[in-house]
């Protein structure tokens, strides 16, 4: 079964939205290519072959039912049932599991489960037994000490353990009441029992920023510290630089002469990667140049470092704090292409002609000097001709030659060009805001301030693009497997909702959109209040990209093949990319002796049996632990990011009003965004406001998508502005609870019903106790970044 279907037909088949359908029916459903029909049919087959799916009578196909036993992942609600879900995908879903139904099992784990058919007025029913646990999620957590009568208990952090912890002897690590514990489970919940642990470990003083932070690093799982064996191999690595690259001038390419240099963040140390860019104008061809560090040369594979660095899988940037992939002697030292000075590299080139479209592209081994390192800003100042502002945020000596000028404005405009062909291909942008906190000495939240968006930002975002996909055509030309970063075209049935988002918008979107509608959608709410809750709808609607050898492409980016070759500093896909590269490098005298057409298979085969390109079986392995490895790291920093975003509106705003914008409504309530802090809150749908004195009820108008009061007509709908009050903070389950204090001034466009005070809310007989669903500060999504956040002077 081909790995670029399977998981494709699995994603369309288990969605709710799902009619049973035949084989070509669902091809069209996905847009599966007429020269790729063929092959799509015999994989579903080969999937009915294998009981993966159901392929009836009736040529229809389905997910199978389950069976007597599943196994899977269970995730427990606040109330007290939960879901298993299920290793393989069947036509009912994840398996419902009734409170008491978990027996010891807890979020996280994964657990065997007993299915369980019963009858009733309404049909059948499904439900689940777990049988029993086959593997903890988790043995460690964290939160808060707490005494009650002669009893201590832990009151933990997030919603992985719902109630508190017994803790029989908190006197043995010498903890106090408030205190941040870590905790080892010996008793899991179980019926009436609650579950009981003890002290592994004291962190400090519940709610200062740096034991929060520790905590946060401790409940993801996060790696702190190096082994000693990895220490001392980075150690070698760079004591033995200098003579290294002394030698590697005689079999690599010597760029040192070559206009390059590097523009990042202006707090960041660790620069992996360099531009130069030269313009033919005999031939209309741009050719760009773009070099990253080798890290493959200091971290040798099997080693202590790089068992180390694949364990981590990723670089973790926390507000404040990097929790590094490689030590720092490394990623801030001779692997960091610094100013003036020699480093190794490996670099793609690329030529373009004048509409963007490549020509030729090479690889090779290369030793560079970086001529000079800029900040986003101070280059987008000068290629502006603002030398003031370029040398208020520099961060080397302000020195700038009519080379870097003209080189910088020639990077634009090529720049430009990459966009203007990639948005034609069909590249989805989105428009999602970002900020920036703004800490006091003692790592408290102050201030939040929008993030810089000058282009430069784009210019590097474009070039590395470039060279990602350059390297995965490359490899894709020999059918030699890599470690691709893909991203699927949407499921199908995810458009319905939204759809509804683009009502809500004033902007119809046909049921099975193309790019270009989706361009259209992203474009005419670019500017306006509606943007972010639309683009972030786009956003849910679009899979998660994820790192597997399947030749499936990265739609966002309009790309066919892709991979990330550009950061090996910060991710370990990146590394097993270079190593693979390295060897076909010494296969092809640094690149210079490509084989020809008719023997690239036997080239393929040679370069298959090295031990640095990995097979297809390691490399599905080693994505989804990179893939994990990701979404952990990410959790973590949004994680400490809502924390310390809450703890100052709890600690400096509880009672105050704030602007806000809506961008979600279920049937929890209506979800804002609060736009200073870009965190998230909840109303409730019984705190919304009322028609004067009487009670109103809010439904949800199908058509329009919008919340409509039934007495006073009022309609509300995502992307209104609303001014909304901080009600209630609960820090330890980072849940915010707000209270609408005035409609949008469009509110009673929709029409009305009642007469009463539609502007402003009754607040009399709301509930003191409201909890937010969902809620966090959004972290940045950029691909270089510093250790977030800025410190106020």
């Amino acid at each position: 079964m081909p790995l670029r279907f399977t998981k494709r037909v699995l994603d369309h088949l288990k969605h709710s939205k799902y009619e049973p359908s035949t084989i070509d029916a669902i091809a069209r459903d996905m847009r599966i290519d007429d020269d790729e029909l063929e092959q799509f049919r015999q994989a579903v087959h080969l999937l009915a072959k294998d009981e993966v799916v159901a392929l009836g009578k009736d040529k229809l196909v389905r997910l199978p039912s389950f069976s007597e036993e599943v196994t899977g992942v269970l995730r427990l609600k606040p109330r007290g049932f939960g879901f298993v879900r299920t290793d393989h995908p069947f036509r009912e879903g994840d398996l419902f599991i009734p409170p008491g139904g978990a027996r010891d099992a807890i979020s996280g784990d994964r657990v065997r489960a007993r299915v369980v058919h019963s009858g009733g007025r309404r049909g059948e029913r499904v439900s689940g037994r777990i049988l029993e646990v086959l593997e903890r999620g988790r043995d460690q957590f964290v939160g808060v000490l707490t005494r009650k009568g002669s009893e201590w208990f832990m009151k933990p952090d997030g919603n992985m353990l719902r109630d508190p912890v017994l803790i029989r002897d908190p006197h043995a690590k010498n903890a106090k009441p408030g205190d941040k514990i870590v905790v080892e489970l010996v008793h899991y919940p179980e019926d009436d029992y609650v579950a009981e642990g003890v002290i592994t470990k004291v962190l400090g003083i519940g709610g200062k920023p740096d034991v929060e932070t520790q905590a946060v690093i401790v409940a993801h799982g996060l790696r702190t510290e190096f082994p000693d064996s990895a220490m001392d191999e980075a150690r070698d690595a760079s004591r033995n630089f200098d003579q290294d690259v002394e030698a590697a001038k005689r079999d690599r390419e010597d760029l040192t002469d070559t206009f390059i240099f590097t523009i990042d963040p202006p707090d960041a140390k660790d620069f992996d990667d360099a531009i130069s860019l030269e313009y033919d104008e005999s031939q209309s061809e741009w050719t760009l140049g773009v070099h990253i560090a080798d890290v493959s040369s200091f971290v040798a594979q099997g080693g202590a470092l790089d068992e180390e660095a694949r364990e981590r899988a990723n670089s973790t940037y926390l507000p404040r704090l990097v929790l590094p992939m490689l030590p720092e002697t490394l990623s801030n030292g001779v692997c960091s292409l610094q100013e003036q000075v020699d480093r190794m590299t490996k670099s793609a080139f690329i030529t373009f002609d004048n509409e963007g479209n490549v020509r030729s592209q090479r690889f090779a081994s290369t030793v560079i000097r970086s001529r000079k390192r800029l900040t986003y800003i101070e280059a987008q100042a000068l290629i502006d001709g603002d030398s003031d502002e370029a040398e208020k945020n520099a961060r080397t000596k302000p020195e700038y030659s009519e080379e870097l000028i003209e080189t910088l404005r020639r990077c634009d405009k090529l720049a430009k060009i990459l966009q203007k062909r990639r948005m034609k291909d069909g590249m989805i942008v989105l428009a999602l805001p970002e900020v920036e906190l703004v800490f006091d000495d003692d790592g408290h939240v102050v201030d939040a301030v929008p993030e810089d968006d000058v282009y430069t930002h784009k210019i590097i975002e474009m070039f590395m693009v470039e060279a990602n996909e350059a390297v995965a055509r490359l490899f894709s030309g020999f059918n030699v497997p890599v470690l691709r970063r893909i991203h699927p075209d949407p499921v199908h049935g995810d458009i319905e909702e939204l759809q509804m988002y683009a009502r809500s918008a004033k902007w119809k979107l046909p049921d099975e959109p193309t790019r270009k509608d989706l361009q259209a959608l992203l474009e005419v709410t670019r500017h306006t209040p509606a943007s972010r809750a639309v683009h972030f709808a786009v956003l849910r609607t679009l899979s998660k990209a994820t790192y597997s050898p399947a030749l499936i492409g990265h739609f966002a980016l309009a790309s066919e093949h892709y991979l990330h070759f550009t950061s090996p500093i910060r991710r370990y896909p990146d590394l097993t990319a270079h190593r693979a590269l390295q060897a076909l490098l010494e296969k092809t005298d640094n690149g210079t002796s490509m084989p020809p057409t008719g023997k690239s298979k036997q080239f393929a085969r040679r370069l298959m049996n090295d031990d640095r390109v990995l097979d297809e079986g390691e490399l599905i392995v080693l994505g989804t632990h990179c893939s994990d490895s990701e979404v952990e790291s990410e959790g973590a920093e949004r994680e400490l990011r809502a924390f310390l975003v809450m703890q100052f509106l709890r600690e400096k705003h509880l009672g105050d009003d704030f602007t806000g914008v809506i961008t979600g409504i279920s049937g929890a309530g209506v979800f804002v965004s609060i736009e200073k802090f870009l965190v998230e809150g909840l109303i409730k749908t019984a705190d919304l406001p009322q028609s004067g004195k009487r009670p109103d009820r809010w439904r949800v108008d199908q058509s329009s998508g919008r919340l409509v009061a039934e007495r006073s007509g009022a309609a509300i709908g995502i992307g209104d502005i609303v001014t909304v009050q901080v009600t209630n903070v609960d820090l330890p389950s980072r849940q915010l609870d707000l209270l609408m204090t005035e409609l949008p001034a469009n509110a009673m466009d929709h029409g009305t019903r009642d007469t009463g005070d539609s502007g402003k809310s009754s607040t009399s007989g709301q509930q003191k106790d409201r909890r937010q669903q969902r809620g966090s500060a959004r972290g940045s999504s950029k691909g270089k970044r510093g250790t977030k956040g800025r410190s106020r002077k």
